[in-house]
This record gives C-alpha cells, sequence and structure tokens, in this order.
C-alpha cells in the first residue's frame, strides 16, 4: 500500500496548478469571516458550493493555461499542462465523485422505501437491504459498528482487529457540527462522532471508524506530542488502505483526497529539512489547527504560530497528579486525552508504581530519623 502514498504524492505535485485559484479564494474567505470561518467553511451548502467550484476550476484554468501558455510555447510545455490536468481530473473523480455518489445515496428516502418492502419477499440482498433501512439512524449506527467488527476479525489482520478495538461506537452530532476536522472522535470513550445522514452508508462508516479509531492517541503506537499531516495522517491513511476490502468507496476517496492534501505534507517536510517548524502539534485535546499556511498568511507568523497545550507525555500527567487522589481510568483518559484503554493498561500502574516509590522514600526518610536504640 505505500505505492498508493508515493502515486499520490506525485498526483499531488502535478496538480498544483489547478489549486492555486481555489487557495485565493479560500485565503480570502478566511481574511474577511475571520473566527467564524470554520464554523462557515464546514457548512453542507458550502461543501457542495465547493464541489461544483472544482469543476469550474477545472475548466477554468485549463483555459487560462492553453490559452495563454500552451499556444505560445513549446510542445512539452502543453503535455505538461495536459498530465496537469490529468492528475486533477483523477482527483475529482476519486475524490468528489465519491462524494457526490455518497450524498446521492444518503439523500435516498431509504427508510420509507424499506417500510414499504416489508413482508414482501426479495433476493437476499434486498431483504438485507430491507432489514438495515427499516431501522432508525441510532440502530443502523449500532449495526453497522457490530458488522465492522465482525468484518475485521473476518477479513482483517491482527494489528487491525488491535486497533479497532479503541473504537467503541457512533456518536451522532449536530448537522451543524463539522466533522472535517477539529473535534472528530471521543479519544477516551472511543466514539467517533458522525452526523445522522451517514447512517445511510455503512461504507462511509466503516471508513471513517478505520480512519478516526483514537488508537493514533496510544503512546505505544506514536510517541506524543505529535503533528498531524506528516506522523499521523499517514498512519491513518495506510489502515485505510490497507483494509480496502471493508469500504472500497472510502479507500477510492481517501486516495483523492491524500491527492489533494499531501502538498501539505510535502510543504512542512520540505520546510523541516531546512530547519523551520512552521507545522503545529495536535493540541491537548486531541484536535488539529487546519491550514497552518492560510494562518500565517492572514494572520501573520507570531500569531499563527502560537502553539497551545500539546498532548500530555505519561511523565507530566503522573507530575500532575502528584498529591491528588488517583481518579478513575476514564476521568483519568478525558481530562489528557487517553484511550481509557491505554490509560488502564499502562497509564495507571505507571501511578500506581511512582506513588509507590513515592511512600517507599517516606518510609526510609521516617526510619532513618528515628534516634538509634542501644
Amino acid at each position: 500500500m505505500p505505492i498508493l502514498f508515493f502515486v499520490a504524492r506525485i498526483l499531488s505535485l502535478l496538480r498544483l496548478p489547478f489549486a492555486v485559484l481555489p487557495y485565493l479564494i479560500k485565503l480570502a474567505l478566511r481574511y474577511f469571516l475571520k473566527d467564524a470561518f470554520e464554523a462557515f467553511w464546514s457548512q453542507y451548502s458550502v461543501q457542495a458550493v465547493r464541489t461544483a467550484g472544482d469543476f469550474f476550476n477545472l475548466g477554468c484554468t485549463a483555459w487560462i493555461f492553453y490559452l495563454f501558455l500552451a499556444s505560445h510555447s513549446p510542445s512539452w510545455l502543453a503535455l505538461l499542462v495536459d498530465i496537469s490536468a490529468a492528475a486533477e481530473c483523477v482527483r475529482l473523480i476519486t475524490e468528489k465523485g465519491i462524494m457526490i455518489l455518497s450524498a446521492f445515496w444518503q439523500a435516498l428516502p431509504h427508510r420509507r422505501i424499506a417500510q414499504w418492502m416489508r413482508g414482501r419477499t426479495y433476493s437476499r440482498p434486498l431483504q438485507r437491504y430491507a432489514s438495515y433501512y427499516v431501522l432508525t439512524d441510532a440502530q443502523r449506527l449500532e449495526r453497522s459498528m457490530r458488522r465492522l467488527k465482525a468484518l475485521v476479525k473476518l477479513r482483517g489482520t491482527d494489528q487491525t482487529a488491535a486497533k479497532m478495538r479503541y473504537v467503541t461506537a457512533f456518536r451522532i452530532v449536530p448537522d451543524g457540527l463539522g466533522l472535517r476536522s477539529g473535534a472528530v472522535r471521543d479519544v477516551a470513550r472511543g466514539e467517533i462522532f458522525v452526523h445522522a445522514g451517514w447512517s445511510s452508508n455503512p461504507d462511509l462508516l466503516r471508513g471513517i471508524a478505520l480512519r478516526r479509531s483514537p488508537w493514533i492517541f496510544d503512546p505505544r503506537y506514536l510517541r506524543r506530542p505529535f503533528r498531524y499531516r506528516t506522523e499521523a495522517n499517514h498512519l491513518m491513511t495506510l489502515l485505510v488502505f490497507e483494509n480496502a476490502c471493508l469500504c472500497p468507496l472510502f479507500a477510492i476517496y481517501q486516495f483523492g483526497h491524500e491527492i489533494k492534501s499531501a502538498r501539505y505534507e510535502i510543504f512542512f517536510q520540505f520546510f523541516r529539512w531546512s530547519g523551520v517548524e512552521i507545522e503545529p502539534t495536535v493540541r491537548a485535546n486531541g484536535t488539529n489547527r487546519p491550514d497552518i499556511v492560510a494562518r500565517i498568511l492572514v494572520s501573520g507568523w507570531a500569531k499563527a504560530t502560537t502553539t497551545p497545550r500539546p498532548l500530555w507525555r505519561d511523565g507530566e500527567v503522573i507530575a500532575d497528579l502528584d498529591g491528588q487522589p488517583l481518579p478513575s481510568a476514564l476521568a483519568i483518559a478525558e481530562r489528557y486525552t487517553f484511550p481509557v484503554k491505554y490509560v488502564r493498561e499502562v497509564l495507571i500502574p505507571k501511578l500506581l508504581a511512582a506513588r509507590e516509590k513515592i511512600l517507599q522514600r517516606s518510609i526510609y526518610a521516617c526510619r532513618s530519623q528515628e534516634p538509634h536504640r542501644s
């Protein structure tokens, strides 16, 4: 599966000319909307306009290139324009095409159709369709989670099964809460945030569960604090690619999304190799600051690169809880953004061992201060 990352990065660089106009528009919106930008950008209506705009941008940018460059330039430059346009077409088909297909499927009145089908005799696939879509949204999510766990045991590797143990359920959140970035999961409880309409698309649910499983917050897999684009993203996406058989359409979407977003990783790595670190670490609450480049261009270097509290390390948690009653595993997990599984298996034993060591030192100090008896 690493070959998919390599191909996505090559296509990401090739399509860069087609990213200029959309990014300039995004910068202008961020500049005028300020703090309201994130809420505005995550709205479904805005996402629909963005999708239509991407297809318009393909034609518009290609027309500009062919008009002002290709017609007055060597044939090899015209070939580069063709290759760049082809790369953008691959991205649109794989990313936006799957998004459109998913949106169309979610818009269908599945529950009404399933209720109409009840009591009639159909083939097995149609029976499964009716039995699933007649359920409420919450029941669909519960069934989808059980189905995913069963498929992982049947088709997945031991490593995939171990990582999926960190996922316990889907949690429905309001449609107005954007789930493209920011808070997309409850790390401590292992719940993946979804919109109610997503229950109509089991493939999407399985892909989201693989992509956003809280295993990435377990220091046994990735040291803390970590960075999203150049560290966590690769590992989470790789899990989706390795299990494409569980969510084939989502895996196609993920490939297209990598074509679009890989440029950020390349950009951050380039500056890191140059001795300049501009990529922020994931914040203490488990969220990432999206598009730091746009923030720097709009808000300035000092304000945009001010790093909030990063994720807690084990030693910092032990020091912070020193002298306090030991909270429950879930309370520790929620307070310091750990999976509760890690807290129970690793962090609490560390806390108890540290407290035992302190107690032994205190006992030894008290005994050493006692007067010697003759």
